[in-house]
């Protein structure tokens, strides 16, 4: 998902959002063979990647890019809501879901509403397990919306502010091995966690 462009981007409109999710759901749907052999939380059943690969891949077949942010966004949450499979697909598309909701009829945002967008849909994908555990994608959707909430100022554009933000949640993602003992036993990181870095990467 991370915005490479040579022009600072001061605010995000719909397309800028559009092409940042297809570039993120293309690095989940190339990895999720990966996903699926280190997914053994909470069972091992091996279709983590499946899971998110399934439910991010409405988007590239059946969405075209929006001038609209809140159009865009809208369309992405209704298409991964519909299409969300498991436990990773259905945090994955609340926490989509918690950004279109939260951020109001805008054009385009600014990085103040979208970190402020970012942090409400936090409590979305915590509501959406009927047990959050932590050491899971709910944490590192948590900690990067945290670092986005309280650095955005620090930054005059999305691409150095998703940057940073990424730096934040490999490091949370790997400390996923040490906050669960299935997977600190089995040497892995968590695989819904792991989708979410791949997508943000």
């Amino acid at each position: 998902m991370a915005l490479t462009t040579a022009v600072p981007l001061v605010e995000m409109d719909g397309r800028n959002l559009y092409y940042a999710f297809v570039a993120g759901a293309r690095k989940i749907i190339e990895n999720q063979v990966e996903l699926n052999r280190i997914n053994v939380f909470p069972v091992k059943d091996g279709d983590t990647g499946t899971n998110l690969a399934g439910t991010v891949r409405s988007v590239i077949e059946s969405l075209h890019p929006h001038r609209s942010y809140k159009i865009t966004a809208d369309r992405i949450a209704e298409a991964t809501l519909i299409n969300a499979r498991g436990n990773s697909g259905i945090i994955f598309a609340q926490f989509f879901y918690g950004l279109s909701n939260e951020i109001g009829e805008y054009k385009s945002v600014t990085l103040k509403q979208f970190a402020e967008a970012i942090k409400k849909s936090v409590s979305y994908v915590y509501e959406a397990v009927a047990r959050p555990v932590e050491g899971t994608m709910l944490t590192v959707i948590r900690e990067m919306a945290d670092h986005i909430y309280s650095s955005w100022n620090k930054f005059v554009d999305f691409n150095h502010l998703i940057q940073s933000s990424y730096e934040i949640i490999k490091r949370s993602l790997l400390e996923t091995r040490t906050k669960l003992a299935i997977l600190e036993k089995n040497n892995v990181v968590d695989a819904g966690a792991k989708g979410f870095v791949l997508f943000i990467e």
